[in-house]
């Protein structure tokens, strides 16, 4: 399991994470919500060791990773699959070759063995014929599935996804929550999700924790979520302009009306 303890993270003079703990347990799926900027993707990004937190620890299957020498953590990410949140594939990359990636650097396998293994994740994800095409001959839902292929072709036993339905149309959106449950029953992984989307967040989660200036508000299951009291949570959920969280806008136009 992962277990992060007193997590803080500041970059200058702005604190962006305060005090997280948390605890994600094997086979299930917890997602992270909250605003733009309360800190979701880096939480995601100090979890997997991109970004190394100002204090606090990260515990992945027992080895502390905030404070381990680079071979334990780069055994750690072995375990991780990322999904970033532009796909982040390599244009000058045919689709096989940035799906086979990992499998190049990270293992042994032969030519014929990586071929196969790229076929098979591109066919978990719906994606056939596409593997000599380059990422800009791609929709933006082909993008972020050929990025997930990608994610899950070493088999982690983690996958992070950050803001995995950003930009696409209720339909595809439906389809990435529709992929990232069957990943979780097929691999039989773990999963991290950072979203906004609520749709996406129901679907998808076995617990939801929300984030807000830093901190961490409210763990608990999305019908628990869905009756809470908490007016900061029920602000967000329900997407209302009304209420404690305060957008630019709404000082802009209390400033003007003033």
């Amino acid at each position: 399991m992962i277990k992060v303890r007193n997590l803080n993270k500041s970059f200058g003079r702005k604190h962006v994470l305060r005090g997280i703990n948390l605890d994600v347990n094997d086979g299930e799926t917890l997602v992270i919500i909250g605003a733009s900027g309360t800190g979701k993707s880096i939480l995601l990004k100090n979890m997997v060791g991109l970004v190394k937190p100002t204090s606090g620890s990260i515990t992945i299957d027992g080895v502390e990773i905030t404070n381990c020498s680079s071979g334990s953590l780069q055994g750690c990410q072995k375990k991780l699959g990322y999904v970033f949140q532009e796909a982040a594939l390599f244009d000058s990359l045919t689709i096989e070759e940035n799906v086979a990636f990992g499998l190049k650097n990270l293992t042994k396998f032969n030519d014929e063995e990586i071929s196969k293994r790229v076929k098979q994740c591109l066919n978990m994800v719906d994606l056939k014929n596409v593997e000599s095409l380059k990422p800009s001959e791609l929709s933006g839902g082909m993008k972020k599935r050929a990025g997930l292929a990608r994610a899950i072709a070493y088999q982690p036993k983690y996958i992070f996804y950050d803001e995995p339905t950003t930009g696409l149309d209720p339909i595809m959106t439906d389809v990435i929550s529709d992929l990232i449950i069957n990943m979780r029953k097929h691999l039989k992984a773990t999963s991290i999700a950072v979203t906004h989307d609520m749709r996406s967040a129901y679907k998808i989660a076995d617990r939801i924790m929300m984030l807000y200036q830093g901190e961490v508000i409210f763990t608990g299951t999305p019908q628990e979520i869905k009756n809470t009291d908490n007016p900061v949570v029920r602000q967000f959920v329900e997407g209302s302009s009304q209420g404690p969280i305060q957008t630019d806008r709404t000082f802009e136009m209390e400033r003007y009306e003033q």
